[in-house]
């Protein structure tokens, strides 16, 4: 699955599992660069970045409960939906 998630600026392949997204309506790679624009939730030195993580990652679980989406407007949201168990 691809997603996107906060990474360590030039260090790209460290990334906060817990800020894993999936992305609906735009590439993951869209994505990245607009929340990259918007600054959205950044700290210093942290960038969004697309990472592609399989099913036995800790980022895996956090992507499929964190979306985000293009609005009809074209504006991005942020969805959270909870897991069956």
């Amino acid at each position: 699955m691809l997603v996107v998630a906060k990474s360590v600026k030039g260090q790209e392949f460290l990334y906060s599992p817990k800020s894993a997204h999936q992305v609906k309506g735009l590439s993951a790679q869209k994505m990245a660069e607009f929340l990259n624009k918007q600054n959205h939730d950044l700290k210093e030195n942290e960038v969004w970045y697309v990472h592609d993580v399989g099913m036995y990652d800790r980022a895996y679980a956090y992507a499929e409960t964190q979306i985000f989406e293009r609005s009809r407007s074209g504006n991005v949201r942020q969805k959270f939906r909870m897991r069956g168990c």
